[in-house]
């Protein structure tokens, strides 16, 4: 377990305890976020893509309550919801409640909740830097939840309700892959999810000497959220247009490369170069892990900067300081490939990266401050997460029922 994993446990556990008197009883739970290796804004679509979970999440220290009562504490916002469980009251979507209440309510509604429980909540992720902090959050609270009232549910239908809670609570309209990836994604792996059947594999991943590098712009994503709305929009008059063609189009998914590339001169300028993104995208993803699995890293990169070039100019996604990021790192020798991951107009970028040669790339990073007048939070990938019951503090009394939930975590 790493000295980071280590520090927030004892951080959420000494919040429960600060807030409720002692943390007998409790459990730790954890989801990771997640960086998207390939396969950006094709999930919407219903396309592929291919996140990888990270070593940085949201952390639950959990107790039952023996009454309906529900008390949840956030630590990092330093504040603090209480009600009964009957009387919910929808919180502002977006806030942190709207996530953690909304997997309640959802719970309570679904018959899988019908006793209160006590909740300290942390994390380690950097908000907004295109991380996935808020699946992870859905995810930690419903994993702990299913640990305390111990009810059946696969985790296949427990990301997909934290997908519901925020399009329905948060009133985000995103797509499947940042919660399945926080929830199903295995550590040493990366995730290959088909977005329109939810089948999925996790490909392992041997990098020998390379590593994943993501450098957070700290650039915060002020157009994200319109952007995503418009490119949702164009994509599905992408759509409609070729379901004129074939009515068994339903999303971007269905179009091939040789059907898009005649009709292509039916698409206006903008359409085209959308549709050109999302179709080429769809078989990097693919080539990728045909690539991983044969062994072949230097294709691997190829098809990130190819990615990434594609996000620039077609999906029109990026911004300068993401452009100079994945420069930076092409630029550096022992550097396979680069990409901005995520919503885009800011948030970090993805990179795989020889070990002996991140030392160089940090000193390189010198000239993104230099341009920007900011300082670009690095993070190499060593061993990422996967979501669970955690190991927690040494606890002097933990239910029989506690105890069996652990052992089946």
């Amino acid at each position: 377990m790493s000295h980071t994993h280590t520090a927030m446990i004892e951080s959420v556990v000494d919040g429960f305890r600060a807030r409720f008197g002692d943390a007998d009883g409790v459990v730790v739970a954890m989801a990771p976020g997640r960086v998207n290796l390939i396969g950006e804004y094709t999930d919407f679509n219903e396309g592929f893509v291919f996140p990888m979970t990270v070593d940085r999440g949201v952390y639950v220290a959990i107790r039952a309550r023996p009454d309906r009562r529900v008390r949840v504490t956030s630590i990092r916002y330093d504040e603090f919801v209480e009600y009964d469980l009957e009387q919910f009251e929808p919180p502002t979507p977006g806030s942190w409640q709207s996530y953690v209440l909304g997997v309640v309510e959802e719970l309570r509604l679904r018959g899988r909740l019908a006793q209160g429980f006590e909740a300290a909540i942390d994390g380690n992720l950097n908000i907004g830097a295109g991380l996935s902090s808020s699946a992870a959050l859905e995810v930690a609270t419903a994993v702990a939840l299913q640990q305390v009232a111990g009810f059946e549910m696969s985790r296949v239908e427990l990301v997909t309700m934290c997908q519901y809670v925020e399009h329905n609570y948060a009133k985000v309209l995103c797509g499947i892959m940042d919660q399945f990836a926080c929830g199903i994604g295995r550590s040493g792996h990366a995730l290959l999810l088909d977005c329109h059947s939810l089948q999925h594999e996790n490909v392992p991943m041997e990098l020998g000497d390379y590593r994943i590098v993501i450098i957070s712009s700290e650039v915060k994503r002020s157009l994200a959220s319109s952007a995503y709305n418009t490119r949702r929009a164009e994509c599905e008059e992408a759509v409609l247009h070729f379901s004129q063609h074939d009515n068994s189009i339903r999303t971007l998914r269905d179009v091939t490369p040789n059907l898009f590339a005649s009709h292509i001169d039916e698409l206006s300028p903008i359409i085209r170069r959308r549709c050109r993104h999302v179709v080429a995208e769809n078989q990097r993803v693919l080539d990728t892990v045909g690539m991983l699995k044969a062994g072949a890293l230097e294709g691997f990169g190829e098809l990130m900067t190819a990615s990434h070039r594609s996000l620039r100019d077609d999906f029109e996604v990026s911004c300068p300081q993401l452009d100079l990021l994945v420069e930076l790192v092409n630029s550096t020798e022992g550097a396979l490939g680069s990409r901005m991951t995520g919503a885009g107009f800011g948030g970090c970028t993805v990179s795989i990266v020889h070990h002996e040669a991140i030392p160089t790339l940090a000193e390189k990073l010198a000239d993104y401050t230099a341009r920007f007048g900011l300082i670009p939070n690095v993070f190499i990938l060593q061993k990422n997460s996967e979501a669970g019951l955690v190991d927690s503090l040494p606890r002097k009394s933990v239910s029989r029922n506690s105890m069996r939930q652990e052992q089946r975590g």
